[in-house]
């Protein structure tokens, strides 16, 4: 790994869980030319399994954690000639992902991207949703899913976009007086409630977009 990669001040990362992976999520933080050395000199963290994934194409973490019962030998013994830490956290009471975001906290990274978080098992994904509605107003985070960028929020929000993108909202679960601008399917003070209304696969009219509501709180998703 390069000296470059372990400099100090490095203030993104990005969590690799260990659900399904896409090639072209983690191409946004990866130099192509060499994926020993991240883009932006982000420092990925990956939770236990994931790190089989990331061996198949020569990707090296800087930290995998987690209890480690996940993890191969192969890419144990791999990863550790390479110098990556391995952090063992037995602690049952917390899934991998919440140990990853402990570990990034204390890091005090101003942005946590997470990839891999939905996937492979549905309770895995159902939990790693809900790890990440625990932590949301402690951290600044950036959910990566199959082309999807998504957040959650709990105030009105403008949204950088680009015309024609495809933005989804759902409510966790319950939002009201939802007023939008910008997309093709205007909203105007309405409720939105999971298991009752979604406000999925709306288009963006422009680069701009607002939403506007008076309560509760709202994962956004913008492809």
């Amino acid at each position: 790994m390069s000296d470059a990669k372990r400099q100090t001040g490095i203030k993104d990362c990005l969590i690799v869980c260990n659900g399904k992976i896409y090639k072209k999520d983690l191409a946004k933080f990866l130099n192509r030319k060499n994926y020993k050395k991240p883009r932006n000199a982000i420092n990925i963290i990956a939770c236990d399994g994931a790190s089989d994934y990331l061996l198949r194409d020569i990707i090296v973490p800087d930290v995998i954690i987690g209890d480690l019962d996940s993890i191969s030998s192969k890419a144990k013994k791999f990863f550790l000639r390479k110098k990556v830490k391995l952090i063992y956290r037995p602690d049952q009471n917390l899934n991998d992902l919440e140990k990853a975001l402990k570990y990034a906290d204390s890091k005090k990274y101003n942005l946590i991207n997470i990839t891999g978080l939905t996937g492979k098992r549905f309770d895995h994904t159902l939990n790693n949703l809900s790890v990440v509605l625990k932590y949301y107003k402690k951290m600044n985070i950036v959910i990566h899913e199959n082309g999807f960028t998504g957040s959650i929020i709990n105030k009105s929000r403008k949204i950088n976009c680009k015309e024609g993108n495809i933005i989804s909202l759902i409510p966790l679960p319950k939002v009201t007086g939802i007023t939008t601008n910008g997309l093709k399917y205007p909203i105007n003070n309405e409720t939105f409630e999971f298991g009752v209304r979604e406000g999925a696969l709306n288009e963006a009219l422009s680069s701009n977009i607002s939403i506007n509501f008076r309560k509760g709180v709202l994962l956004v998703l913008i492809k």
